[in-house]
């Protein structure tokens, strides 16, 4: 019996472990690196970022990248409807530790049964690495 409940202590344990830090956002390491020594500043975020789970997934991520005065992020927009959508984008620009340094946001207008590129660029001064999540899709 003593072993059964060892067994299950510790089957718990990697259960919580495996659980940590998800927040099931979809988050991209940013490819270069920030030459930023200072830790990173915080930055103010909107109450709400409206998103709605059938629409993030006509969008992808497919960059993240230092821009001139900060950080950029862009991918593709996939609209399989039969009807043009106009799509808000909404992406957090965040240091290693999770903490939103910049944020960005964008609305593109997509044709049925198309696609299109997309693209936000935020100024702030990165940290480093610099993280992009793309948090919102409306």
């Amino acid at each position: 019996m003593r072993g059964g409940r060892l067994a299950a202590v510790v089957g718990g344990i990697a259960v919580l472990v495996s659980l940590a830090g998800c927040t099931g956002a979809t988050a991209s390491p940013a490819p270069g690196r920030s030459t930023t020594k200072a830790p990173a500043t915080a930055v103010a975020l909107p109450p709400a970022i409206p998103n709605s789970p059938k629409l993030h997934r006509d969008v992808a991520m497919n960059s993240c990248d230092a821009a001139r005065g900060g950080w950029a992020a862009g991918g593709r927009i996939v609209n399989t409807s039969s009807r043009g959508r106009d799509y808000t984008i909404t992406v957090l620009f965040t240091s290693a530790k999770a903490t939103a340094i910049g944020i960005g946001k964008t609305k593109v207008h997509v044709g049925a049964g198309t696609n299109r590129d997309w693209k936000i660029r935020a100024k702030f001064a990165p940290a480093s690495p610099t993280l992009c999540v793309l948090s919102g899709v409306a």
